[in-house]
């Protein structure tokens, strides 16, 4: 049975002690040179569940037992592409707020912030390239990760209609296919078990991506680590707007798109679209979506001729999605 909190415990600590020697190698050229590397080091450490690199490692170690310390290195590029993601992400949203932190863009600046993310991409980079720079088949991989992730969320800014095309981009791929085949293409895993592992956990991502839309409406804000007004300010098109527009009265349509999208939303706008998606049976309608589907997961889980790492950790991350 793994343990996730004594893997984040490693992690940070080792993550730490990598970017440490980074800071060292930049103050030789200037003592300014390593802020950049210091604000990543920050953000990292503003917290952050560590569930990305994970399931790449759990995916390696489930198949082979070869390497470990060199693949739990390479697990460092998943949180600091998600470093990259996440800085580029908040300038964008123009959000003030990272997991309870004021954001990069906030504390620095937007151009020190667009610095700060391009930096965390270049280690991301170098630190993959470092060690699978002769494995083609990985490289391959990892730039598909990249530019499945941008395309994703270019669909999520632009409002893409298709929801669950933007679901499988930016969630399903970039959480959880992504670090999971690569982790196992690296251990040689068979091309069947691979592509098992990418449907299991493609459904997996859709229920994570159900979940946190839900949390953007439902969720303890300091629990959540940002407004939960965000969403609606942003105008995400969200699984649970979309279903809100099916059942939405023309009356009701009109006041949403009002606020919906607009910097004006308030408390107000939100207690209102919560009062409606509890009436029209939404609310019980996401909850039993996410409950079914884990169920499927489960009993695909439970096929497996053997329970491996990853299999537990997949049963972890179930369990806190169906945390209500």
């Amino acid at each position: 049975m793994i343990n996730l909190k004594e893997f984040k415990t490693k992690f940070d600590r080792e993550i730490n002690q990598y970017l440490d020697n980074k800071i060292q190698e930049a103050e030789k050229i200037d003592k300014k040179a390593p802020d950049l590397i210091k604000i990543v080091k920050e953000f990292i450490n503003y917290g952050g569940k560590r569930f990305r690199p994970a399931i790449f490692y759990y995916a390696y170690q489930s198949y082979s037992q070869r390497s470990l310390e060199k693949i739990f290195k390479l697990s460092f590029i998943f949180e600091l592409f998600q470093t990259f993601a996440l800085i580029h992400d908040d300038i964008i949203d123009k959000a003030d707020l990272r997991r309870n932190w004021i954001s990069v863009n906030k504390k620095y600046g937007i151009e020190t912030a667009i610095l700060a993310g391009d930096t965390a991409l270049m280690l991301a980079d170098e630190l993959f390239y470092e060690i699978c720079l002769e494995k083609p088949k990985i490289n391959k991989l990892y730039n598909r990760f990249k530019q499945d992730t941008i395309i994703g969320q270019y669909f999520d800014l632009i409002k893409l209609c298709e929801v669950e095309k933007i679901i499988d981009l930016k969630t399903s791929r970039y959480s959880f296919i992504y670090p999971g085949i690569i982790g196992m293409t690296l251990a040689k895993a068979s091309r069947e078990e691979i592509q098992k592992w990418a449907e299991i956990l493609k459904e997996v991502g859709f229920i994570f991506q159900l979940k946190d839309d839900f949390n953007g409406i439902f969720a303890d804000e300091k629990i959540f680590g940002k407004p939960i007004t965000s969403d609606l300010k942003e105008g995400k098109n969200t699984f649970i707007i979309k279903q809100f527009l099916l059942k939405a009265t023309e009356k009701e349509k009109i006041k949403f798109y009002s606020f919906f999208g607009k910097q004006k939303v308030n408390h107000n706008h939100l207690n209102w679209i919560k009062k409606i998606l509890n009436r029209k049976g939404i609310v019980e309608k996401i909850k039993k979506t996410i409950l079914n589907r884990s169920n499927k997961i489960r009993k695909e889980l439970s096929k497996f001729s053997r329970q491996t790492s990853l299999t537990s950790l997949i049963n972890l991350i179930l369990i806190r999605i169906n945390e209500f």
